[in-house]
């Protein structure tokens, strides 16, 4: 057989005649024309790195191709299970997701941040507690401390004004 040879134009003679077919038989297992293609290019490839593997009959080579077809579509369902496990694993575990510095420089930031809310005055660290922690918009602030939407305004100004000129003297 001229392939076994490392004969390409009989390479590319059983790839026309027999690429439809394999494609067809990946496809009942992927259900998807692109993956099924994608999964067909890759029998071929490694028919190709194999060539010398192959039997002369054509029944041989038949058989050949649909089991390396039937092996390429298992390892590709294995894998897309294991990827399907490890994404569904890290979405159940969001805050592994981020590196140990990111944790880090985050966990030390809030820290900074909320020893100089600490020394605002009460008033003060209450509008901006409501503010940025429980997410409260400046209408809603002033309605439940019932006080002018502008001195929540004001305040929180004067919290941020804090907190970046504390920043700014620790840099």
């Amino acid at each position: 057989m001229a392939l076994r040879e490392g004969d390409h134009k009989a390479y590319e003679t059983i790839f026309t005649n027999y690429f439809p077919r394999v494609k067809f038989y990946v496809n009942g297992f992927m259900r998807s024309e692109v993956i099924a293609e994608e999964l067909t290019q890759e029998v071929f490839a490694r028919l190709w790195e194999n060539h010398d593997s192959v039997k002369p009959s054509v029944k041989s080579l038949t058989s050949f191709l649909f089991t390396i077809a039937y092996r390429v579509s298992i390892d590709w369902i294995r894998g897309k299970h294991v990827r399907e496990s490890y994404y569904n694993e890290r979405c159940k575990y969001p805050e592994e997701t981020t590196s140990t510095e990111e944790d880090y420089i985050a966990h030390e930031t809030r820290l900074f941040v909320d020893t100089i809310v600490e020394r605002m005055p009460a008033r003060q660290q209450e509008i901006f507690r409501l503010s940025k922690h429980m997410d409260l918009s400046n209408d809603e602030i002033a309605e439940q401390l019932s006080i002018s939407k502008r001195t929540v305004e004001n305040q929180l100004s004067l919290a941020i004004k804090k907190i970046k000129s504390a920043f700014y003297k620790e840099t």
